[in-house]
């Protein structure tokens, strides 16, 4: 397979990541990528199911064929430069973006409208977990909390306002992964735990109130 250099910023709007497309099997997986650098065994059944490339890992379905159910981008928080090798075959053109894109800059850059966004975010053990979804994307980010008193993250949310929140968390993400599902990210992300939930235009909203807040407290203009 000839190198490529992908767009980001494609992957965010469509969920394919060059050769990649939700909803292939594994053997296409194979014949694009060759034999994986790593795979892991511990719930196989027959033949391992989870594939390592890179910084490239997949997921593939326990039955015949073997379809992709998802596929990420791990390490994202190592990502600083204007381009990044995720495998042998492939690296990204970050198109702007990097580990330290914050969520609203994310929803503000034309990627999705912000109704086609939402916002994901729960309390775990002392730390926020943060998610956006978009289509079949997810960007799942952690969140310091070095700010929380005690760093108890599940008591500082039950007392906080919505718009306090993102006033206080969103410049302080780092995007840990980056996920393409075959079905909406949505989907998945509420079979899982509880999450509490912001559309991303009201996400967006609260961020650039944030934003403008410090501004109203200058002089006016005669």
């Amino acid at each position: 397979m000839k190198k490529q250099l992908v767009s980001f910023r494609d992957f965010l709007v469509t969920g394919t990541l060059g050769p990649v497309i939700p909803g292939m099997k594994m053997i296409e997986i194979a014949e694009a990528f060759g034999a994986p650098d790593d795979w892991i065994t511990k719930y196989a059944e027959t033949i391992p199911v989870y594939w390592i490339y890179g910084q490239l890992e997949a997921s593939f379905d326990n039955e015949p064929p073997y379809d992709l159910n998802w596929f990420q981008i791990e390490h994202v928080h190592a990502i600083r430069g204007k381009t990044e090798r995720i495998t042998d075959q492939f690296a990204l053109s970050m198109d702007g973006f990097d580990s330290r894109t914050k969520p609203s800059e994310f929803l503000n850059a034309g990627l999705w409208t912000p109704e086609e966004a939402m916002v994901f975010y729960i309390a775990s053990r002392n730390d926020i977990d943060l998610n956006i979804c978009a289509g079949p994307i997810q960007i799942y980010f952690r969140v310091d909390t070095d700010f929380i008193e005690d760093r108890d993250a599940e008591k500082y949310l039950n007392g906080v306002t919505v718009s306090q929140l993102i006033s206080d968390i969103d410049h302080r993400t780092e995007i840990d992964s980056v996920y393409s599902y075959s079905h909406p990210a949505i989907e998945q992300i509420t079979k899982a735990i509880d999450w509490k939930s912001i559309s991303g235009r009201n996400y967006l909203n609260f961020a650039r109130q944030e934003v403008a807040a410090p501004m109203k407290k200058g002089p006016q203009a005669p």
